[in-house]
């Protein structure tokens, strides 16, 4: 053999020795490729179930959050419709109490009515009676010169009827004064309570009157019984022949009317200020009605 055949073969044999190392190389990048896709996949299937396991969580924590706000919701409607109804009742309660109030207030002023209308026709019927008891004094008067006589004197107190009217008249156009049902003016002040008194007709008496401290003037007994002053109204209660009369709610310049048994005529009693507790005014009564009263007051 010569030399370029040994040459060839050793390089043949080199050529078949170099095969198997070639073919492990690639088998082991293969493993490592496989290893990779392998990690890839478990820290993939890793994240999709921290994911799954993270979207359960959250969706249990909304759900008691939205729980939880329901609740609180809930709760503070319930507080709201609760205060709501309370407020409501508060005020029907209120509102019952004012129609109550006002349906006594109401009965009482009928109650008075229906008093103050039996004294007109009281009145009436006195009116009627003395005019009767007149007419029969005219006609028990069959001589001329009494019957002159007393077509004199009616002549005079019809003068004195014109003058007191004249009178009255210009008080009414001086100082303004409203006449009441009955014919009387009402004095608002101790100017025009005054002017009353001058006029001779009746006599006037102002008090001022203080919560618990009751008076008694012109034979009539006042015991002040509460006052609103943001409102002018009072309370009072009258002692008239032995007897204690309520009159509440009044207003100030409101003529309060009432009889005694020592005058065939009215009385009345107006208040003219309302102050806390304390309330100012007078009473008009009949010309000489106390004397009157304090003779029948005394020794039988």
């Amino acid at each position: 053999m010569d030399l370029d055949d040994i040459r060839a073969s050793v390089r043949g044999e080199g050529d078949a020795g170099e095969t198997p190392s070639a073919g492990h190389g690639i088998s082991s990048m293969m493993k490592v490729v496989l290893i990779a896709l392998a990690v890839l996949m478990i820290g993939e299937i890793y994240s999709i179930s921290r994911i799954a396991t993270m979207g359960k969580a959250f969706q249990a924590q909304n759900a008691r959050t939205r729980k939880e706000l329901i609740a609180q919701f809930n709760d503070q409607l319930s507080a709201k419709l609760m205060s709501f109804e309370h407020a409501n009742q508060a005020q029907l309660e209120a509102l019952k109490g004012d129609m109550d109030q006002a349906s006594r207030h109401l009965g009482a002023q009928r109650g008075e009515l229906r008093r103050d209308r039996a004294m007109v026709t009281k009145l009436q019927a006195e009116h009627t009676q003395q005019m009767d008891d007149l007419k029969h004094e005219i006609a028990l008067k069959a001589d001329q010169q009494q019957l002159g006589a007393l077509t004199a004197d009616v002549s005079d107190t019809k003068t004195d009827l014109n003058k007191t009217k004249k009178s009255v008249q210009d008080l009414v156009n001086s100082f303004g004064m409203t006449r009441t049902r009955f014919g009387t003016l009402i004095a608002r002040n101790h100017d025009e309570i005054d002017a009353l008194r001058k006029l001779g007709q009746r006599d006037y008496y102002e008090f001022t009157l203080v919560r618990h401290h009751p008076i008694h003037l012109a034979n009539i007994g006042l015991d002040l019984k509460k006052t609103n002053k943001k409102h002018h109204r009072f309370s009072v209660n009258l002692l008239v022949d032995d007897v204690w009369v309520e009159r509440d709610h009044r207003t100030i310049d409101e003529p309060i009317f009432f009889t005694t048994r020592a005058s065939r005529s009215f009385c009345e009693l107006v208040v003219n200020k309302v102050d806390k507790g304390v309330i100012t005014g007078y009473i008009s009564t009949p010309k000489g009605m106390t004397q009157m009263a304090s003779r029948s007051e005394g020794p039988q």
